[in-house]
């Protein structure tokens, strides 16, 4: 079911200049652990749910892989508007990893950093730092979202604002619910409850 998108999957080996060196760094490091899981994730997918590797609830595909003796969670869901992706990842050191991930390219141009604002009816519009290390990848800054994602994941719906270099924003709408299984991992290990 998803095998073109693990297909059209780049690695993530580009980074920035001059004093955004460490913070790209930092970027790729966690970005590199999050594409080793959600590329384990895509490839669980193409099995069925019956085989125990991928499951199903609302709008969410979820799985866990044992990667040497430690347990990762992935949930994926896709916008309404377009072939856009939202995954929340927590590896076995419950760091949390949250992306958008465009089967192709975003069809606007990225900026390496930008705003990205995230808004549903449970939680006021929040602004938080996004990373774009290709044309079809934005990860987002997952520590202020450690706080803030319980109130958005409580929502119906949640709405992803994208601005591209001209200035022009990219509403991405996901629908939330139910969430109670597919994120009950994530949420017990990466965001406490």
């Amino acid at each position: 079911m998803y095998r073109h998108w693990i297909v059209r999957r780049r690695a993530a080996s580009q980074g920035a200049d001059g004093p955004e060196k460490a913070t790209a760094s930092r970027w790729k490091a966690a970005a590199a652990l999050f594409l080793a899981a959600a590329a384990t994730f895509v490839i669980a997918s193409n099995a069925s749910a019956e085989d125990d590797q991928m499951k199903v609830e609302g709008g969410w595909a979820y799985t866990a892989r044992n990667k040497d003796g430690a347990v990762e969670h992935v949930a994926i869901t896709r916008a309404a508007e377009d072939a856009t992706w939202l995954v929340l990842a927590c590896t076995a050191d419950e760091r949390l990893s949250v992306a958008l991930i465009h089967v192709e390219q975003f069809p606007f141009p990225l900026t390496f950093s930008s705003v990205v604002k995230l808004r549903s009816n449970t939680a006021s519009t929040v602004s938080i730092e996004g990373k774009s290390l290709q044309n079809n990848q934005i990860f987002v800054d997952p520590r202020p979202l450690r706080h803030i994602m319980p109130l958005l994941l409580q929502g119906d719906q949640l709405v992803v604002s994208i601005s591209e270099r001209a200035g022009a924003v990219h509403d991405y709408t996901f629908s939330i619910q139910p969430n109670d299984v597919a994120l009950r991992a994530i949420r017990s290990h990466c965001f406490g409850f």
